[in-house]
């Protein structure tokens, strides 16, 4: 007797798994559908109802029915018993899904924030473009998924560089995508330039992000990348400019202080002279008026020349190399009594 007991309980287990199994697969009415209500002869039927956010579908003479979480059976009984309380005759009438479909919420920084239904199966990216696009200045990689009262916070920006759809999540009907402004854009609203940002950089993480600013073409806070370098850098800000000290670059990276030298690295190729760059890192390039130039290379002209100075002095390089540089003797130069001093005096 036990046995047998045993054995139909098991047998009731087994049943109730396959309904369970069935019911995950089955084509439930959700919220966003569309349910086609068909009965000859009544114009205001047959059409397309959707289910609104409390799961029911409103039909004329009727009123409001809930139909949500239905599958197809279900739904055309549900329905037609509603529909018998104002008709008589049903007998060819029908109910169905026309159409599966979700409904989205889109809000923050995108071009018309609101509510928009969707195809079943649509993606981030379709949600966006029914919003009418993301508005210039928007951050793309901490956009916000929200369900009830869960939050997800994902990086579109990744899925933009690479086209892997498995870096988004899927959406579900009443998610709520939001989209966060850039600490770029400011706390006053007005015309968003693209053009200024690029010449000001393009990080929005203030303590992380990698600081230019002397003479290059477009000083700035920049992204720390892994792996990058001072060169790269420094491309990123424009590069450097025509009055740049390339000699004197100052580096301050993990709060350490170092001077770089870009020509002695552009003139050796040894990437050993490159100072490694940490998040945070600060780079200045100054003029090369404020540096003051001194070594064993340097010559220096003065008296009656043209432009007097410091110049860097080249091997095999002539007096009168030098004394052009220098833009010659003016008219006034007594040029049979020119001094030369070497390094050791003499």
């Amino acid at each position: 007797m036990k046995s047998l007991i045993a054995f139909i309980i098991t047998l009731s287990l087994c049943f109730a798994n396959v309904v369970n199994a069935n019911d995950e697969f089955s084509d439930a009415v959700q919220v966003g559908d569309l349910i086609q209500v068909n009965v000859p002869g009544e114009s205001t039927l047959n059409t397309g109802f959707q289910v609104d956010k409390r799961g029911r579908i409103t039909l004329p003479e009727v009123g409001a029915v809930f139909v949500a979480g239905y599958d197809s059976e279900q739904l055309n009984k549900v329905v037609l018993e509603s529909l018998a309380t104002a008709y008589k005759d049903l007998s060819n009438a029908s109910v169905y899904v026309k159409e599966q479909q979700i409904i989205i919420y889109v809000q923050g920084y995108v071009e018309q924030p609101g509510e928009y239904t969707l195809a079943l199966g649509s993606s981030i990216q379709m949600a966006l473009y029914a919003a009418g696009g993301l508005r210039p200045g928007a951050q793309l990689d901490k956009l916000i998924l929200k369900r009830g009262v869960d939050k997800k916070e994902f990086n579109y920006k990744r899925f933009l560089d690479s086209g892997d759809e498995s870096t988004l999540p899927t959406l579900q009907s009443l998610d709520s995508l939001f989209v966060p402004a850039s600490p770029l854009v400011g706390n006053i609203e007005q015309e968003f330039d693209a053009a200024k940002l690029a010449n000001s950089g393009d990080s929005a993480d203030s303590r992380n992000s990698i600081k230019v600013f002397g003479e290059v073409n477009a000083p700035g806070s920049f992204t720390y990348k892994e792996n990058t370098d001072l060169v790269d850098v420094l491309m990123r800000s424009g590069g450097v400019t025509r009055y740049a000290s390339v000699e004197q670059i100052r580096v301050i990276s993990n709060n350490t202080p170092t001077l770089f030298n870009l020509k002695r690295y552009l003139d050796s190729g040894d990437e050993s002279l490159l100072p490694i760059l940490r998040p945070g890192a600060t780079i200045f390039v100054p003029k090369q008026e404020e540096e003051i130039k001194s070594g064993a290379n340097m010559v220096y002209v003065m008296g009656e020349v043209a432009a007097p100075g410091a110049f860097e002095g080249k091997r095999d390089a002539t007096f009168m190399d030098i004394l052009a540089n220098a833009g010659g003797p003016t008219r006034f130069a007594e040029s049979r009594q020119i001094r030369v001093i070497k390094a050791d005096g003499r």
